[in-house]
């Protein structure tokens, strides 16, 4: 499945508050080939979120990575070694 979608490793973020708006602004660093260094990321976008939508994210994102972990890793199917 994963051949089909175009993935972008994230090598590391930005984290930084906006206390007028009550939000939190996030830059992601990725990569677009696996040749690139983490020193050689690019950044995304700014993306800001309310504190609300923060917290949101990152139960989701703690849920996600619970559920990554329970499945465990899997060989792509083929043959084997």
């Amino acid at each position: 499945m994963t051949d089909e979608i175009p993935l972008s490793p994230v090598a590391g973020w930005d984290l930084s508050s906006i206390p007028a708006m009550g939000a939190v602004m996030l830059t992601l660093h990725y990569l677009v080939s696996l040749m690139e260094t983490p020193g050689q990321a690019h950044r995304s976008p700014n993306y800001v979120f309310h504190t609300a939508q923060l917290r949101e994210l990152g139960e989701a994102m703690i849920r996600a990575a619970d559920k990554a972990e329970a499945v465990g890793m899997s060989s792509p199917p083929g043959p084997k070694n």
